[in-house]
């Protein structure tokens, strides 16, 4: 597992992801997506899901903004994995958000979500849900 991603992925990253983040329509869709996966992650969630869709696409913007900075990215992942933690996020959880993750995209960007492009979103996620769970305690990591 590398801390950073190839120019390559970076940018395909970055263009996938200047189409999806106009607006919240794909936060809508990425919860609801994963509320069908796995429904009893619902329950980790407000009733009002108003601020959190809000706070995925500003998590999402900031992590696509450091993924040509690897320092900062993990800093920043090992940040969110904590916060994470605390909400009761297991490592079980990872697979299911990530289903989602890349179910939505392919949704939204239809053919423009070709296998690089997927496969760049799947390297990212890897990297996230690593450095993410560096903070769970040692049982609870997959």
């Amino acid at each position: 597992m590398t801390d950073s991603l190839t120019t390559s992925e970076i940018v395909l990253i970055r263009d996938s992801f200047d189409r999806v983040s106009v607006g919240l329509r794909f936060s809508r869709n990425y919860y609801a997506r994963l509320f069908e996966i796995a429904p009893e992650l619902r329950a980790l969630f407000p009733a009002d899901l108003s601020v959190q869709l809000r706070k995925l696409m500003d998590m999402l913007a900031a992590l696509v903004q450091k993924l040509d900075r690897p320092h900062e990215l993990v800093l920043a992942l090992e940040a969110l994995g904590a916060q994470h933690r605390d909400y009761g996020v297991a490592p079980a959880h990872f697979a299911p958000v990530g289903q989602a993750l890349f179910e939505t995209l392919a949704a939204e960007l239809g053919p423009a979500f070709d296998d690089a492009t997927r496969r760049a979103w799947i390297a990212l996620y890897a990297l996230c849900a690593t450095w993410m769970q560096q903070s769970f305690p040692r049982e609870r990591r997959a």
